[in-house]
Parts: C-alpha cells; sequence; structure tokens
C-alpha cells in the first residue's frame, strides 16, 4: 500500500516541474530544428530531396543484384533468392534508426550550445528533435524496402505494427543513453570520438550483414546480450516467417527503464553546469 501511495506525490511532483508545459511550450523550437535538420541536408543540390530516397534505392538495388543475383548468398534455412536481401535490409532499417539518433544524439548539446543558452527552453528539445528525424529517415528506408518486398511478392502487413513498435522501444533505451552521452561529451570531446569508434565495432558485433548461426556456439549466447539485436530481430522474424520474439521488446523497455533512471537525475545535476561550460 505505502508503495502505491507513492505514485500520486510522483505524478504531482513531474506536474509540479511543468515538465510537459515547457515540452508543449518550446514546440517550435523542435519544428524549427527538424525543418532545419531536414532542409540543411538537402538544400542546394541538384536532386535535392531525392536524396532522401536515392540511397535506400541503391542500398536495396545493390543487396539484390549483388548478393542475391550474382554471389547467389543464400541464408542457412532460407532458399528463397531475395532471403538474404530481405535479412540484411530489414536489420539496416533499424540499425539507421538507432545509429542516427545515438551518434547525433551526442552532439545535440555541443551543436545547439548558442541556440539554448539564447532561450529559456527545456535543453531536452534538440535532442528531441535527433529522435524525429533519425525516426523519419529509418521510416523512409523502410516504406521504399516494404516496396521491394510488395514487388518481389514477400510483403507481410504485420510488419507496420511491428515496426513501429521497433521504433518506440528502440527509442525508450537510446534516447537516454544519447542524453548520457551528450552530457558527457560536452564535458570531455574524447567520449564523441570513442563513440564514433564504438558504433563501428558494434555494427560488425551485431548480426545484421551475417547470420548468427554461423557464430560459434560457444560465444553465440554472448550475442544475444547486445541490446541492438533485440530491436533487429522482431521485424527479421516477421519476414522469414520465424517466430517473434516478443520477449526482446520486455528486454529493452527494461533496459530503457534503467537508462532512464539514470538520466534523469544525471541531466538534473549537470546541465546547468554544461550549458555555463559551453
Amino acid at each position: 500500500m505505502a508503495s502505491a501511495s507513492c505514485w500520486p506525490a510522483v505524478l504531482t511532483s513531474w506536474c509540479c516541474m511543468g515538465l510537459l508545459e515547457r515540452l508543449w511550450g518550446a514546440r517550435w523550437l523542435f519544428q524549427a530544428l527538424v525543418s532545419r535538420e531536414l532542409k540543411a541536408r538537402y538544400s542546394g543540390s541538384m536532386l535535392g530531396w531525392l536524396w532522401l530516397f536515392l540511397p535506400a534505392i541503391v542500398l536495396i538495388f545493390t543487396y539484390s543484384v549483388i548478393f542475391a543475383d550474382l554471389m547467389k548468398s543464400r541464408l542457412p534455412g532460407v532458399q528463397t533468392t531475395y532471403g538474404y536481401t530481405v535479412y540484411l535490409t530489414s536489420g539496416m532499417v533499424m540499425w539507421q534508426f538507432m545509429s542516427e539518433l545515438i551518434l547525433r544524439g551526442k552532439q545535440y548539446l555541443v551543436d545547439n550550445a548558442n541556440l539554448l543558452k539564447k532561450n529559456g527552453v527545456s535543453k531536452i528539445i534538440p535532442l528531441l528533435a535527433v529522435a524525429a528525424v533519425a525516426a523519419f529517415n529509418a521510416s523512409v528506408m523502410a516504406l521504399i524496402f516494404w516496396g521491394f518486398l510488395l514487388l518481389i511478392g514477400e510483403f507481410n502487413l504485420l510488419i507496420v505494427p511491428v515496426y513501429f513498435l521497433q521504433l518506440v522501444v528502440a527509442a525508450g533505451w537510446i534516447f537516454p543513453l544519447a542524453g548520457i552521452l551528450a552530457l558527457l561529451n560536452a564535458n570531455v570531446r574524447d567520449v564523441g570520438q570513442f563513440v564514433d569508434s564504438a558504433m563501428q565495432i558494434l555494427f560488425w558485433a551485431t548480426p545484421i550483414v551475417y547470420s548468427v548461426a554461423i557464430v560459434p556456439a560457444s560465444i553465440r549466447e554472448i550475442f544475444q546480450l547486445n541490446p541492438f539485436l533485440w530491436l533487429i530481430e522482431p521485424g527479421r522474424a516477421v519476414l522469414l516467417g520465424h517466430e517473434i520474439p516478443w520477449f526482446a521488446f520486455v528486454k529493452a523497455l527494461l533496459l530503457g527503464i534503467i537508462l532512464f533512471a539514470i538520466f534523469v537525475p544525471f541531466y538534473r545535476r549537470n546541465i546547468q553546469k554544461v550549458m555555463d561550460e559551453l
């Protein structure tokens, strides 16, 4: 009973902080940052917004022609012509979202220092904008990928809700992780360099371009501890006709709760100090 009675106090404290009110009041900044980021990427180029779609098209075309048709790459237990293409591209869609949120999120305080110092708004707004842009870019790639699946007759409608569940759950643990890294990077810039290198290692340590089945059995369980894999496997399972590993979502949610419990007090203690020093 005592623990249950704490919930009103917790909710009241959050309301007293006015967190939601501040976020809503700063929605103009969120919209401006998202618009600025998207325009900055594609304005000034001859092809403009076509660059939003071309990389994904080239990626899928390369995987289909080179790996599936020319190299005849096949997954263990999957005999379809484009099974490896589906496996690889479905992993890349989620990896793009997770890696972009981490790599750009760790820079958000440094990149927006002048803006945040001039405005009395929540310092978390730019990180929300980074997450929104990352989700938008990944979703564009997902839509093109789904179009490819329709063409080859392997589209499964279940992938749509599972994909958006993947996005939400992935953001649940990557968002606080990116926030922690941003605070650390603002104090010690070596953190950003370290994360860049670590993400390259993690890409190859995550079964994206290869199947976990080829990993030696003695270390295969270690791979299952990789939280990136937790959010890649469900979408793959849908498209390859495997059982969906729902427990992967549970593990990711628990990780998100732990990271938020670390991030919130860490952010409160250090954000003002960080902004004074930037």
